[in-house]
């Protein structure tokens, strides 16, 4: 009996090599890299908000409690752990600084628009008609003074020229205000003698003056022309 030779076996093919799934980066320490923090991003853009506010007239008064809140996101975003810090610290930085600014200037705000009120009450005028007191008044160290001025009577108005006058020189007259006649123009001149020195000018309405102006030198001129309106709003 002769012996055959085994049957023959394909080729096992080669195993190709295995890796392991890739895993969270390590960082310096071996441990992963921090995640995003939601908290820090909001209070980021609670702190921007509020420090552009904190400029704004009026809306700063609401601005120091929007500062807060951002303070707040910026605390709970640092004390989380494996999160990052950056955006919570500059949340906090800006949050800061608006609720100071915020503080800050509405005191100034404040007090500017409360002085403003106060005078433009102070400097209300009677539009209903009231009389209210029209003063010229002519001064300084010049002599022989020649003065031109628009004259008021029962309502109308007239020029009226006084020459080679002694200073100080005053002339009251009492003007309704109300209407068109808000709008009337007074006006004085002063033309200065032939022996220098200096003269001024002066318009006062209700106690207040309109314009003031000075000249110096031989036959200088002080002009001053002005009207109520100059006392409005």
């Amino acid at each position: 009996m002769s012996s055959s030779p085994p049957p023959a076996f394909p080729p096992v093919p080669p195993v190709p090599p295995q890796f392991p799934p890739p895993g969270p980066a390590a960082g310096p320490s071996g441990a992963g890299a921090p995640g995003t923090n939601g908290w820090g991003l909001a209070a980021l853009i609670v702190g921007a908000v509020a420090l552009v506010g904190a400029v704004i007239p009026f809306v700063n008064y609401a601005v120091p409690v929007l500062a807060v809140v951002g303070i707040v996101l910026g605390i709970v975003a640092l004390v989380l752990r494996g999160r990052r810090r950056g955006s919570a610290i500059a949340g906090l930085i800006l949050s800061g600084v608006a609720l100071v600014l915020s503080i800050v200037l509405a005191i100034v705000y404040t007090v500017v628009f409360f002085g403003h009120v106060a005078s433009s009450a102070q400097n209300a005028l009677p539009l209903d008609g009231t009389p209210v007191p029209l003063v010229y008044q002519v001064d300084g160290t010049g002599s022989g003074v020649d003065i031109s001025y628009a004259a008021y009577d029962r309502g109308y108005s007239v020029t009226q020229q006084e020459t080679a006058q002694s200073l100080p020189f005053e002339k009251d007259y009492s003007v309704s205000l109300g209407g068109a006649a808000t709008y009337d123009t007074y006006t004085i001149t002063a033309v200065n003698g032939a022996s220098g020195g200096d003269v001024t000018c002066r318009i006062l309405l209700d106690g207040q003056v309109l314009i003031e102006q000075t000249s110096a030198g031989a036959y200088a001129t002080a002009s001053c022309t002005a009207s109520a309106t100059q006392l409005l709003g």
